[in-house]
């Protein structure tokens, strides 16, 4: 292991297997990378925030050559890409897959072998073999415009990124913006969508927050949040704590408090936070 991977209180990243050809590579549960390992070759899905050296963690499980997917463009997907020349992703991601969140994080990527590294497009039913395994890629925007799901085939997984997952969906627009609504509605629809290919995965795998997900539960409650979202019936937390998420963003000094005041909505195990609205009129309840 290369000294960048360690620190004063142990390492950059976690691994650990699921399957003999299915890794996760964790950097302290903040994010999930997932490395799947083919006969011919292997795909790493997401590269984090860019810290360490997250290609040698990925060469210590496989020899073979790596093909890096991003799930969408924001640069904690993406931070770590320039450690390799090339790098896939919906052509959204195209746009802001460079752009760190901070200095640093710049400074980071400007020192990586590639940092100008190549940008490819995934469009939607695009197809990639890994000589056991096939990947079909399924369009999903809406807390990215770039956002795509992974379906593997043989092993019965879906990799959704940050469009559903246990702790929250982060939509940071507002109510009154006219983009908020039809944001809303593609989720709904990108729900409905992968709901109705369920009989061909069994879990859901987000980048955030838990994995192995039961996709009915998920999704139908997912779909129920974003109708009462549309129908303005949507209940919201009195304030937005979650899993791995601040109660007050912008009062605890939190890199999501930039975006301004937020609130949390939520039905079963769905949640959705997003920018606050004073003109919003759903119920508030309060949860302990």
């Amino acid at each position: 292991m290369k000294n960048e991977n360690k620190t004063s209180h142990g390492r950059v990243y976690g691994s650990w297997m699921i399957r003999s050809n299915l890794w996760v590579l964790s950097n302290g549960w903040q994010n999930f990378q997932y490395l799947l390992v083919g006969k011919e070759q292997a795909v790493l899905i997401d590269t984090g925030y860019g810290e360490g050296n997250i290609r040698s963690v990925v060469e210590e499980i496989t020899p073979l050559p790596v093909m890096v997917i991003n799930t969408h463009g924001h640069f904690d997907h993406t931070g770590g890409n320039g450690l390799w020349q090339q790098a896939w992703m919906g052509e959204a991601s195209t746009k802001d897959c460079k752009k760190a969140f901070s200095q640093e994080q710049s400074l980071k990527a400007a020192s990586k072998p590639y940092p100008n590294y190549e940008t490819r497009i995934l469009t939607d039913g695009a197809t990639i073999e890994l000589g056991n395994e096939t990947l079909e890629v399924m369009t999903i925007p809406a807390h990215h415009d770039g956002s795509i799901a992974i379906l593997a085939h043989k092993n019965r997984l879906l990799f959704t990124g940050d469009e559903f997952e246990s702790g929250q969906v982060l939509i940071f627009k507002q109510k009154t913006n006219p983009e908020f609504l039809p944001t809303i509605q593609r989720h709904l629809a990108n729900a409905l969508r992968l709901l109705n290919r369920s009989s061909e995965y069994d879990y859901l795998f987000p980048a955030h927050n838990g994995y192995m997900l039961d996709p009915d539960r998920y999704l139908n409650d997912f779909i129920h949040l974003d109708q009462q979202i549309l129908n303005g019936t949507a209940h919201f937390q009195s304030d937005t704590a979650g899993f791995n998420y601040p109660s007050d963003p912008v009062a605890s000094g939190s890199v999501f408090g930039k975006f301004g005041r937020q609130k949390r909505v939520f039905y079963g195990a769905a949640s959705i936070v997003y920018l606050d609205d004073v003109s919003d009129a759903s119920t508030e309840v309060t949860v302990r």
